[in-house]
């Protein structure tokens, strides 16, 4: 495969150099010097005085590891001292930040970084990672990818070559900066990462999400940060219903309830999802399937380590912030009139929504598309997320810990309707655009991470029904 020259305006010869982390901190104590940075400290023993002075100035900084070596020699250290600074470098090679100046700067960002030189030919072909991306952070530019423990700021003189790499280029282009990006994860040589099985089933989204909503490969705020508790309130715990009709739903009784379930492990194991129906359900099952599912027990807090209203609602949720909503897309029930609805979970009520009649029936379109034709919706649960809710407290895992909350939701509605006997099916996918328009949400602040399809009691000849699914 032939590479791709790099064009671009000229740029002084690029030049290899290290360092260390802004927020590196170099101390020494008892004849041990410890370089500690966010994600993990190394320790060094035994090095002499000079050695120590030289590290203490590399945070922050950059420098060429020769005039290093020259600059201990001329403070007066041996020949052993320089042979030794070299071999400490070349130990701190993980935490090291590895520059080709002005170009780009490889800089660590998880404790199992690893920067490798690779032996690279001029005639070598190299090509950027597809799971790459650049954004915007506040040093300007990165280039970073899920499969790199490194992120890498960029020079506007660095964007001619990362254009180039969209496609193979030839080491001899930018040898430098070619080997620093394929030490770092960034690019790869040839068709290695088109050949790699594991990669090859990833999608660059999915990556991306697994490796940033988990920690290891990243140095992001993780976990609960409330990185907005000095700025503005959390979101309400409890979502302002909107104006319209009201239907007041059944609330059973949670004894006669247990009394008439089958036992747990029945309901469990007859779990299926049912995208067939023998009738549409009743308003009042479908009150019943609400108020056992999704409805708020209390509200509580603020409390110590907990600054903001919290719920209790039969499904569990992350941190009981309770971000999810549920509208409901009525095509047929028993009792209610065909539209679309907003379940108000304290009120256990639902509110007519003047959604359009086309945009209604787009919905439960999209629904029955989702199960790959086979349902006819009678009553579709769009399940949406005030996002801001969940990111006022969590900073890296907010969408992923909602995503399982969905999931918990999913499973909880599964159980209910099953001991009920009605016809359960969650869905894998939803347009979150129409769901927006429809519900009259901006898609940003609210907007659909969950559908869920109810029907009645479930047709006997419905095939699905024998599937594990």
């Amino acid at each position: 495969m032939t590479g791709v020259p790099v064009t671009g305006p000229a740029v002084p010869a690029p030049l290899p150099m290290v360092g260390l982390r802004e927020d590196a901190v170099v101390a020494s104590a008892d004849g041990v010097l410890t370089i500690a940075q966010p994600f993990g400290a190394v320790t060094l023993r035994g090095l002499p005085q000079a050695v120590e002075s030289l590290l203490r100035e590399l945070p922050g900084t950059l420098a060429d590891q020769d005039a290093l070596a020259e600059r201990l020699l001329a403070a007066g250290g041996s020949s052993h001292d320089a042979a030794l600074l070299y071999l400490t470098l070349s130990r701190l090679n993980p935490v090291l930040v590895h520059a080709v100046e002005p170009l780009l700067r490889v800089v660590p960002i998880a404790r199992d970084a690893r920067f490798r030189p690779p032996a690279l030919a001029p005639g070598d072909t190299v090509r950027l990672s597809r799971f790459a991306l650049v954004r915007r952070a506040e040093e300007g530019l990165v280039l970073e990818s899920p499969l790199s423990r490194h992120r890498v700021t960029l020079a506007e003189d660095a964007m001619p070559l990362l254009a180039a790499l969209g496609r193979p280029v030839m080491v001899k282009e930018a040898p430098e900066a070619i080997g620093h990006l394929v030490a770092a994860g960034m690019a790869f040589a040839g068709d290695a990462e088109e050949r790699d099985p594991a990669l090859r089933s990833w999608d660059f989204h999915d990556l991306l999400f697994h490796a940033r909503s988990r920690a290891g490969r990243h140095d992001q705020p993780f976990g609960a940060t409330f990185r907005f508790l000095d700025e503005t309130p959390p979101p309400p715990v409890i979502k302002q219903p909107p104006e319209g009709a009201a239907v007041e739903l059944y609330a059973p009784s949670l004894e006669e309830a247990a009394a008439a379930d089958p036992p747990f492990t029945t309901v469990l194991e007859s779990r299926r999802s049912v995208r067939q129906y023998a009738a549409p359900p009743t308003v009042r099952q479908l009150g019943e399937l609400l108020y056992r599912a999704a409805r708020v027990r209390r509200v509580f807090g603020p409390a110590p380590g907990m600054p903001y209203e919290a719920s209790s609602r039969p499904y569990p949720g992350g941190g009981a912030v309770y971000e999810l909503e549920l509208y409901l897309t009525v095509a047929r029930c028993e009792g209610l009139d065909s539209g679309v609805y907003y379940y108000d979970p304290l009120g256990h009520r639902l509110v007519t929504l003047p959604a359009r009649d086309e945009d209604a029936r787009a919905m439960l379109t999209a629904a029955s598309l989702a199960t790959g034709g086979t349902a006819s919706p009678d009553v579709l649960i769009t399940i949406t997320s005030r996002f801001q809710r969940m990111s006022w407290k969590y900073s890296s895992i907010a969408y992923a810990a909602t995503l399982k909350t969905v999931g918990a939701l999913y499973q909880t509605f599964y159980l209910v309707a099953t001991a009920m006997g009605m016809a359960p099916c969650g869905l894998g996918s939803g347009d979150a655009d129409l769901a927006a328009r429809t519900l009259g949400l901006d898609w940003a602040t609210e907007s659909s991470v969950g559908d869920f399809l109810v029907g009645g009691a479930p047709a006997e000849s419905d095939p699905h029904r024998q599937g594990e699914r």
